[in-house]
């Protein structure tokens, strides 16, 4: 039987079930592999391979360098989400396998880079450049663009956001709940401005069902959506995280009154003698309302360290 006699001739249906029957994770990291495994069971097909038994480690290690040339066109801003697809790869063929598959490692044997978590230039969306993408982009994603750069969102929070629900929280308590979609399930809350509410209005009007993905007659899965439009994307030259990028840029200037280092061109290291000297105020008091600030987007982004800031401000 096809599959290593899973239960489906289907590769993407085998590997479900196989992460659902053998994997030892919880079911949110399960569904984030089954979520990568679609993916690279649509790279195999484009390639002719549709059966596990045709999943050579040559095969997968092609994938991984097909992954990193699309970092290299800045479909993803950092090394992380390769390294992720390319776990899931490996995961659901070691448990198809009974532990015999030899792993495919993303640097060594894909050349997929490490990642950075201090950049030495900004990889935020200026608003020009924002405003030209919104153009470039169909409405709906013009709109997705707009809620990712407003609220700090990925780009699978958009999607899965409900404007509707979340303008009405904004309106009672300045806030709004995100939770569908973010890393790990855990929900948090964003800050909502007047031009917040205006953001989520506007992604409301052609909003049908609970969420930013089309239903209807036009209806089509999250990940048919996701795949539309990350082509887009590529057309466009655009990268979605770099809206998150301009969130966090943004928000920083407003906490504390002075642009982050990465925007100001200040060296990580020498950042809090310029804060201060900038702000005018004792080191001390600099480097504390540095820390604070970047603990507080920390946590708005879904983090909950403050050192993942370092990648969005410097």
């Amino acid at each position: 039987m096809a599959n290593f006699g899973i239960g489906s001739r289907n590769m993407f249906d085998a590997g479900r079930m196989v992460l659902r029957k053998r994997s030892r994770n919880g079911f949110k990291t399960q569904d984030d592999y089954i979520d990568r495994w679609r993916l690279f069971c649509e790279y195999a097909k484009d390639n002719g391979v549709t059966k596990m038994e045709k999943v050579s480690r040559e095969f997968v290690i092609g994938y991984g360098q097909h992954l990193q040339r699309q970092l290299e066109a800045g479909v993803y801003r950092s090394a992380s989400a390769p390294k992720n697809y390319l776990s899931a790869v490996n995961c659901v063929m070691r448990l198809a396998t009974g532990g015999q598959w030899q792993t495919v490692k993303p640097g060594a044997d894909c050349g997929i880079q490490k990642r950075s978590y201090i950049p030495k230039a900004t990889k935020a969306l200026s608003d020009r450049k924002h405003v030209q993408a919104q153009q470039d982009v169909s409405e709906r994603i013009a709109h997705l663009l707009a809620l990712q750069r407003t609220f700090g969102l990925r780009f699978k929070e958009s999607c899965l956001l409900n404007p509707k629900t979340a303008l009405k929280q904004a309106e009672k308590s300045g806030t709004i709940t995100v939770k569908a979609g973010t890393k790990g399930g855990r929900p948090r809350r964003v800050p909502c401005t007047e031009a917040g509410k205006a953001v989520l209005a506007q992604a409301s009007q052609i909003q049908h069902g609970k969420s930013m993905v089309p239903v209807g007659d036009d209806y089509i899965s999250y990940y048919q959506f996701r795949q539309a439009c990350y082509a887009q994307a590529v057309v466009a030259n655009l990268c979605f995280h770099a809206e998150r990028h301009a969130y966090a840029q943004n928000r920083y200037r407003e906490l504390v009154k002075a642009p982050c280092p990465l925007e100001a061109g200040w060296e990580h290291k020498g950042r809090i003698a310029k804060l201060a000297e900038y702000l005018a105020m004792p080191a001390a008091e600099a480097k504390e309302l540095d820390r604070s600030a970047r603990l507080q987007i920390s946590m708005e982004l879904g983090h909950s360290r403050v050192e993942i800031s370092h990648a969005y401000l410097g």
